[in-house]
């Protein structure tokens, strides 16, 4: 079972956020001015890595290990520095998981905000020292063209982080809608992240008890047979065993894949994908999936956040029900002291 899990402060106005880039760096730079005036209209200062301006001389990383790992462990330290924001995911986290003075976040616990490869931060800091993170929107997603998206993602955001507010979180009605799959409540703590990053962390020391939890995946551009081959390790690992309840996100496919094999029916599939109906045909072979492997227990999918537009904030460690009949999870604690 989990320990007591560790609440950072919430945010107020005036706080200082500090960016950090401990995987890949983005290529859309001119973006990143709108997003950092967007976080101060809102009332907050910013403070930026020299990572987020830097790639690795060897690999697709923002910076060296050493640089990435300093970045990380001196925004914890820094009394001046409130809250923690990523610059994006990509790559490059596992590196620094052997390295991390994790006692240095255990006595600095503060808010902590990214996803995709952020995940294995936000496992191992919940595993090593019980500190409650969010999988939200990052630097890069507050660059949002979509003003009503860019509401949505904040405002959610805002209303858990700074607010205290216990939500109950479920689709807007202008996105997609969530699909069912197992009907039924379920309480536990909310574990878990990108499904990928799961699935190489399942059974290491970096990974959180799932025992009497609500698991939470999500992806973005991998296949159908990815999906069923990670989540079937997943069950042999046992990581669902003894968890309450399932939580599964989008899985949205951004690029069209050559991966799928010569057959006319395959043809098909990509003729479609190309077409435009790739979530819709994604989506369909998921489902398919998911309620072959994981049907026993209160679960639903096609819940907005992560890497689909809609970013609905998650609070990583925090006491959660899910009720699958109605697709919606409500917060049974507050995530911020």
């Amino acid at each position: 079972m989990h320990e007591s899990i560790v609440k950072p402060r919430a945010l107020k106005q005036g706080d200082t956020i500090k960016i950090i880039a401990p995987s890949s760096v983005t290529a859309a730079l001119s973006n990143l001015p709108k997003a950092v005036e967007f976080l101060s209209k809102n009332g907050f200062k910013v403070s930026l890595s020299s990572s987020m301006h830097k790639m690795s001389a060897t690999r697709y990383f923002s910076a060296g290990d050493h640089v990435r790992l300093m970045e990380i462990e001196e925004a914890f330290k820094d009394d001046k520095i409130d809250g923690i924001l990523a610059l994006r995911g990509g790559a490059g986290a596992v590196d620094l998981l052997n390295r991390i003075d994790y006692d240095v976040i255990k006595d600095h616990p503060k808010v902590f905000i990214g996803y995709s490869d952020l995940t294995f931060l936000q496992m191992a800091f919940m595993r090593k020292t019980n500190l409650l993170t969010f999988q939200g929107p990052m630097l890069v997603d507050l660059a949002e063209e979509d003003e009503a998206i860019l509401k949505y993602n904040w405002e959610t955001m805002m209303s858990i982080i700074q607010k205290k507010e216990m939500k109950v979180l479920k689709n807007p009605m202008e996105s997609k809608w969530s699909k069912t799959i197992t009907e039924g409540k379920a309480k536990g703590r909310l574990v878990g992240g990108n499904l990928s990053i799961l699935a190489l962390l399942a059974n290491t020391a970096y990974m959180p008890s799932t025992e009497g939890s609500i698991v939470f995946m999500e992806d973005v551009d991998i296949e159908p047979w990815q999906i069923d081959n990670m989540l079937t390790s997943l069950v042999i690992k046992g990581i669902f065993r003894k968890a309450n309840g399932l939580l599964f996100g989008e899985f949205p496919h951004y690029g069209v894949e050559e991966s799928m094999g010569d057959s006319a029916a395959n043809y098909l599939i990509n003729d479609l994908l190309i077409e435009g109906y790739v979530e819709s045909i994604i989506s369909d072979i998921i489902y398919d999936i998911v309620t072959k492997r994981v049907k026993e227990m209160p679960s639903f999918m096609d819940f907005v956040c992560c890497h689909g537009k809609y970013i609905t904030t998650l609070p990583i460690g925090a006491k959660v029900e899910i009720d699958a009949t109605n697709r919606e999870l409500t917060m049974l604690e507050s995530a911020v002291e």
